[in-house]
């Protein structure tokens, strides 16, 4: 065990690589010149995340760099493992004195598979082996290029649990702890590695604002990130993974495999975070319905339409843009939006709707009234006055003239009124686009200056002349739906991403969200 203070690197000493990812929290770029935690058996390639101008106001630096010093107070063979199991944050990096990001290692390439079509394509991409795909009907999963058995998902499981159970032991909350944030594989063993790390809660204390997922939301008013919390999402990804569907809540399926996988699903998903069964608990009933499971990977049934059912509504507006914000998220991480590739008939709809981009302005005062002085006060004499001596005139005088001689003053014309205020200047506008192309595999770009560079960049981001851009929007969100029934995509926008998601769903009649992406305003 060692102690001492977290490492700290100047980014002028970095050579940067490729970019790998981009979110509403920041970029991540691969690292060329260095490796972390090189105490751990040599150590690995290493990745930088740079946080985006507008999350730094909100960056607990001390926080993170608690993050970045656990391992250090932990043995060898437990920062290890600690190392091996997900991407913490090995290094705070600054720039100019000022924290801007933080190194992690790179994704194992056991964590990576090659995806191929559905379409008949011969050609693949090498991407991480995101948990999503799993999600999915086995006939999809096969298709793409992923080889698992039912006993490989109850033992990616209990692998989870277990990863967990120590994590809590460490004091540490994952949060936001859904599929987009976990990563698997079955070579030689199922295993699980965790993302976006820079974003649990550590002995109760978080570096960034707490957001979540779309439809892995804790029931309303509950703490985020808590070992309660965790327990909560587990257990909905338990459902889940075991039903191929991305959002029900319904345990039927995993109670069809144990009556106590089933039991502990009902109690894990109950509004009573106290009743909530432990990771510990989990691992040992996964582990007795693993022997009995099949080792036979599953090929399924094409054609296969899944149903939205009991799923939990997305969050609104959070404090952490994705971003999140997150993306979120609350987002919110980098990985604002799902890594998840989907197939099938190319009916392209584009959205086009510009979302939270209006103004207004405020209208001038009224005239102002003109003021009088009072007349003086007057007090009649407190006795009649004798009355004056009085000669009649010789001649009888001149009727007085009932005009007078000089006319009154006017009162005093009222002065103008004040010129209203000048009208706020229209916010900023920061456009973002998704692009599609006929296998599933997408381009997103965000917070650029036109809505024409947005879509250039999410069209070379996809990087294939069958990509279409399907979703553009303005400082707000975007999402693009799969229906696997018209086998069609489609986008949407909204103001979060939980309404982007929906609306694309909504414009796809029915089906799922593949990915979404938020601007930073």
């Amino acid at each position: 065990m060692t102690t001492g203070r977290p490492p700290v690197v100047d980014h002028r000493t970095l050579v940067l690589g490729r970019r790998l990812g981009q979110g509403g929290q920041g970029t991540v770029h691969q690292v060329t010149n260095r490796r972390v935690s090189t105490s751990q058996g040599g150590g690995w390639d290493a990745v930088y995340k740079e946080y985006a101008p507008t999350v730094l106001p909100q960056l607990d630096v001390p926080v993170l760099e608690q993050l970045v010093a656990l391992p250090l107070g932990l043995t060898a063979a437990q920062g290890r493992w600690l190392c091996e199991r997900a991407a913490w944050p090995a290094a705070v990096v600054r720039r100019q004195g000022i924290t801007c990001g933080f190194l992690m290692r790179a994704v194992p390439e056991r964590f990576m598979f090659e995806l191929r079509g559905l379409q008949g394509n011969t050609g693949t991409t090498r991407r991480p082996a995101n948990v999503e795909y799993l999600l999915n009907d086995d006939a999809y999963v096969a298709g793409i290029g992923l080889v698992i058995s039912e006993r490989d998902r109850l033992l990616l499981l209990s692998d989870l649990a277990g990863t967990l159970d120590r994590l809590h032991g460490m004091d540490v909350a994952v949060g936001d702890l859904s599929p987009k944030n976990l990563l698997f594989t079955t070579d030689p063993r199922p295993g699980c590695f965790l993302i976006d790390c820079d974003a649990v809660r550590l002995r109760g204390a978080t570096a960034l604002p707490q957001a979540e997922t779309p439809d892995w939301e804790l029931p309303a008013g509950e703490q985020k990130a808590t070992r309660a919390g965790d327990a909560y999402k587990f257990a909905l990804l338990a459902v889940r993974l075991l039903a191929r569907d991305q959002t029900t809540t319904d345990p039927a399926v995993l109670a069809s495999l144990s009556p106590e996988l089933g039991r502990l699903a009902r109690a894990g998903l109950g509004r009573d975070p106290a009743a909530r069964p432990t990771p510990a608990q989990w691992a040992a009933q996964l582990n007795t319905a693993s022997r009995k499971a099949s080792t036979r990977p599953a090929a399924g049934h094409a054609g296969r339409r899944r149903t939205r059912t009991g799923a939990p509504p997305p969050p609104g507006a959070t404090g952490t843009p994705p971003a999140p914000r997150p993306v979120t998220n609350k987002g919110a991480g980098v990985a604002a939006a799902v890594v998840l590739g989907l197939v099938g008939l190319f009916a392209l709809e584009a959205a086009q709707d510009d979302a939270g981009s209006g103004s207004s302005t405020s209208v001038g005062a009224s005239p102002t009234a003109p003021s009088y002085a009072d007349p003086p006060d007057y007090d009649p004499p407190e006795s009649e006055p004798d009355p004056p001596d009085y000669e009649p005139p010789e001649e009888e005088p001149d009727p007085p003239d009932p005009r007078p001689t000089e006319a009154p003053e006017p009162p005093p014309e009222p002065p103008p009124p004040p010129p209203p205020p000048p009208p706020p200047p229209p916010p900023p506008k920061n456009y973002g686009a998704i692009a599609v192309n006929r296998s599933g595999g997408y381009g997103r770009a965000w917070d650029y200056d036109s809505r024409a560079e947005a879509r250039a960049a999410a069209l070379n981001s996809c990087n294939r002349s069958d990509c279409k851009v399907l979703a553009s929007f303005v400082n707000s969100c975007g999402a693009v739906a799969y229906n696997p029934g018209t086998g069609s995509y489609h986008g949407g926008s909204g103001a979060t991403e939980g309404e982007a998601t929906r609306n694309a769903v909504a414009r796809a009649g029915g089906g799922r969200w593949i990915t979404w992406v938020c601007t930073t305003r």
